[in-house]
C-alpha cells in the first residue's frame, strides 16, 4: 500500500514532504552484460574491468551523496541542487544532486540522489523539473525509495491538475510500500485525486478502503478519519 525529507530509511518521510494539499506532507536499471570473445582471458579481463569500474562508480556516488546531503537536510535546496560553489571538502567542491544524478543515475546512491533532487525541486516550486528525477528513482532497488518516488510523481501530477495520473501514481506508491508505513496516506491521495478527476466510484472505493484500515502505522488513523469525513461529505455510508 511524503516539507522536509530524510534518508533511505527516511524516504517515506521524504515523500511525505512532497505531496500537496491538506496535510500532505509528502513522505530503482537492471543491466545485462554479455561479452563474447575468442580469447577467454581477454573476456575475463573485460568483465573484471567492468565490475571494477561499476564498483568504483557506486562508491564515488555514495561519497558525493554523503557530502551534499547536509545541505538537503538543512533545507538549503539551491546548494543541494547545484552544489556548493564556495566550500571545499578536501580539494574538491561537493557535487550537487543534479550533477550526481547526471553522472551516477545507474547506481543505488544515484537513484536516492534522484529522489532527493525531485524533492528539492518540488520544495522550491519547480514541480516540472521534479518529474524526471522522480522517474529515475522509481527504478531503484529499494522499495521504500520506489514508493517515495511514485508519491513524488503523484504530487507533481497533482500540481498540474492531472488528477487521474496523480491517483495512479499514489496507487503505485501504496503497492511499493511493502511495510505499509504510509500506504493509508498514499491510498487517501489516490481517492482524493480520483474525486477531483470526477471518478466518484473509484474515489469512494479507496476512501472506504482507507476508512476501514485497522493498521497502526504512522498516520493511518488520521488518514482513516479524513477518509470517513470525505465519505460523509459525499453522503456515502461506510
Amino acid at each position: 500500500m511524503a516539507q522536509q525529507p530524510d534518508n533511505t530509511a527516511e524516504t517515506l518521510t521524504a515523500a511525505d514532504t512532497t505531496a500537496t494539499g491538506e496535510r500532505w506532507g509528502i513522505l530503482r536499471n537492471a543491466r545485462l552484460l554479455a561479452i563474447i570473445g575468442i580469447v577467454l582471458l581477454a573476456v575475463a579481463g573485460g568483465v573484471f574491468f567492468f565490475l571494477s569500474s561499476r564498483a568504483e562508480a557506486r562508491e564515488e556516488a555514495q561519497t558525493q551523496l554523503a557530502r551534499i546531503r547536509p545541505y538537503y537536510d538543512q533545507g538549503e535546496y539551491s546548494a543541494a541542487i547545484n552544489g556548493d560553489s564556495v566550500k571545499k571538502i578536501g580539494n574538491t567542491k561537493p557535487l550537487g544532486l543534479r550533477a550526481i544524478v547526471e553522472e551516477y543515475s545507474s547506481t543505488p546512491a544515484g537513484k536516492i540522489a534522484a529522489l532527493y533532487l525531485g524533492n528539492a525541486y518540488l520544495a522550491t516550486s519547480q514541480a516540472a523539473k521534479a518529474k524526471e528525477p522522480y522517474e529515475i528513482a522509481t527504478s531503484a532497488d529499494d522499495d521504500l525509495v520506489r514508493a517515495a518516488a511514485h508519491a513524488g510523481l503523484a504530487a507533481v501530477y497533482e500540481t498540474e491538475n492531472a488528477y487521474e495520473k496523480a491517483a495512479d501514481e499514489y496507487k503505485k506508491a501504496a503497492d511499493e510500500d511493502r511495510l505499509e508505513l504510509r500506504s493509508a496516506d498514499f491510498l487517501l491521495g489516490a481517492a482524493r485525486n480520483y474525486e477531483k478527476a470526477g471518478k466518484k466510484e473509484e474515489a469512494i472505493r479507496y476512501y472506504r478502503m482507507v476508512a476501514t484500515n485497522q493498521g497502526d502505522a504512522a498516520g493511518a488513523s488520521d488518514a482513516a478519519l479524513q477518509a470517513k469525513l470525505a465519505l460523509a461529505r459525499n453522503k456515502v455510508e461506510l
